[in-house]
């Protein structure tokens, strides 16, 4: 046997021994519940309403009014109701001691962030009645009444962590995870990559950007932040914030992985993110509730889990590898299956940990992507540093600095693997004349005019995050991506603009001829038959310049 593998199993049961020892020690110590005694006391006993006794949670609409016998209190403590109320009176032995105000931003007035009563406590208020008189806000599912403390405000946070440590440990590991994705998948775009591996790269920035999204909202459902820093209705908006951006960071990764830059799914997408904006700035302008949106939030939540499961059968029925579609089939049932938990269990109480239940489906959603992720992306990381000089010099045209044939071909083979969208498209662009400038201008005009080529191509089309812009020999270049035909046409429109408006320093403006062929035109076609048709039709254009502007093409 490998004695290596002896020594790294001596150590882990090693190490599981320690730690199932450190738990049972922990488990049989003498260490009394650390609730502070004195300074936290759960105060649901014996609370009334119309002389019936309350049971907690309870629930109730509209206004009503519970008291009851105050224990010992002191000068540091809080009474805690938690609960969501539009506005509540104090009353101790009658008098009135505490009354709620609304909450404003920009001068605004808003209910948000009225989750939960902190009312100061007096040592003299110690056995004295005390009467609430709460009216608390509509919902969907039932206003109720869910918890009565008595503490500081440091065992209230204590408590709260305590209760709340599988959040705050998710939110915390999300946090973590989402930066190092974002910052692994934006190193990597910002270097060659192939348009499979790239839009790979983009959905690691967005999952990325999705658990840090998740792991503020989650660390804002605890309400801890409010707890040590007060501004309750700020960190409510921050919650409210988040959650809907939670859905566009989702939509946006389950686009790259399964490779939707379709026009209809960037229109959803725009559709998306614009009512996001209008809805953020209606509530600044008070024309709705912070509270109100999140109805809205729900129904865009909906709108993307219906893209995603289209977008996942889909990518099951195409995808060719079959642990590839166990993969994502998988995660989908098991991200399904946790979604309608979480929502029983909010119905049945909003204080349940119905949010840990679904951030755990989102984290096993997110793996299952990253997953594939990192399949197709193909090379480890470190062979990708290993690699990255040779494969600049391979890849990279000396001249312009733009891709050169070899790369475009591993980008064509890559393509291939996979269905290719409506969106497909060939650009063919065979620069006018060079024959001519070489002949009586010199070499060095003849390279002017290449390298003006190279930058009007690039002033084009490198904005698109899935363009390949080559030159593949000569005075020809090509460019392949995925877009639709008006944003095709704009593209090419612009390149001829820049290219007529380029001076260099033996030459004032430039022309090429340009050829285009699309999925869309013809649907049957294969990555080879794209670039004969695109070259086809460059070819016809170029004939159509030399007739009309009269100079004769054997002389460039």
């Amino acid at each position: 046997m490998d004695k290596g593998f002896v020594r790294r199993l001596i150590v882990a049961l090693y190490t599981i021994i320690i730690i199932f020892v450190i738990c049972v020690g922990f488990a049989y110590s003498n260490q009394e519940s650390a609730r502070f005694a004195e300074n936290f006391l759960v105060f649901e006993d014996n609370w009334t309403r119309d002389g019936m006794e309350l049971t907690f949670p309870f629930e109730i609409e509209g206004q009503f009014v519970m008291e009851n016998p105050l224990p010992q209190v002191y000068g540091d403590q809080f009474l805690i109701i938690k609960c969501y109320y539009e506005d509540v009176q104090v009353y101790i032995d009658g008098k009135q001691v505490f009354q709620s105000f609304d909450n404003y931003l920009f001068g605004v007035a808003s209910d948000v962030g009225k989750k939960e009563i902190h009312v100061l406590m007096k040592p003299e208020y110690s056995g004295k009645n005390i009467q609430l008189v709460i009216n608390l806000q509509k919902s969907l599912y039932g206003a109720e009444v869910y918890g009565i403390f008595i503490s500081t405000r440091s065992g209230f946070a204590v408590y709260t962590i305590k209760n709340q440590w599988l959040q705050i440990t998710f939110a915390i590991i999300l946090m973590f995870t989402g930066i190092l994705e974002s910052m692994i998948g934006i190193h990597f775009i910002l270097r060659k990559s192939l348009i499979l591996r790239r839009l790979s790269f983009e959905a690691l920035v967005f999952a990325g950007f999705f658990s840090i999204l998740s792991s503020v909202w989650l660390i804002c459902q605890t309400r801890l932040l409010y707890i040590i820093f007060g501004n309750q209705s700020g960190f409510a908006i921050l919650e409210i914030i988040v959650f809907l951006l939670m859905p566009l960071a989702f939509f946006e990764l389950i686009r790259a992985v399964n490779f939707r830059v379709s026009f209809f799914d960037n229109l959803v997408d725009g559709i998306l993110g614009l009512l996001i904006l209008i809805l953020f700035f209606a509530c600044l302008a008070g024309a709705c509730d912070w509270g109100q949106i999140i109805v809205v939030g729900h129904f865009i939540d909906l709108i993307v889990v219906l893209f995603g499961a289209y977008y996942s059968y889909s990518s099951i029925k195409e995808e060719k590898r079959r642990s590839e579609r166990r993969l994502i089939a998988v995660g989908n049932l098991i991200f399904l299956a946790v979604c309608l938990i979480s929502l029983a269990m909010y119905i049945n109480s909003i204080d349940s940990n119905y949010n840990v239940f679904i951030v755990f489906g989102l984290i096993v959603y997110i793996s299952t992507q990253v997953g594939i992720i990192y399949r197709r992306i193909g090379l480890k990381v470190e062979e990708e540093a290993e690699l990255v000089q040779v494969k600049e010099f391979a890849y990279t045209d000396e001249l312009t600095r733009l891709t050169n044939r070899r790369y475009f071909y591993d980008e064509v083979t890559a393509m291939e693997e996979k269905e290719l969208l409506r969106d497909t498209t060939i650009v063919f662009i065979d620069v006018n004349r060079l024959k001519y400038y070489n002949d009586n201008m010199g070499h060095d005009a003849g390279d002017e005019l290449l390298i003006g080529t190279a930058d009007c191509l690039r002033q084009a089309f490198s904005d698109c995050s899935t363009s390949v812009i080559s030159r593949i020999g000569g005075d020809e270049f090509i460019v392949m991506l995925l877009t639709s035909e008006s944003d095709l046409n704009k593209r090419i429109d612009l390149f001829k603009t820049r290219a007529a408006n380029w001076k260099g320093k033996f030459i004032d403006g430039l022309t090429a001829s340009v050829g285009v062929a699309s999925i869309r035109d013809y649907p049957d076609a294969s990555i080879e038959d794209l670039c004969k048709y695109a070259d086809d039709n460059m070819f016809i254009e170029k004939k159509k310049y030399y007739a009309e502007s009269g100079f004769e093409r054997r002389n460039g």
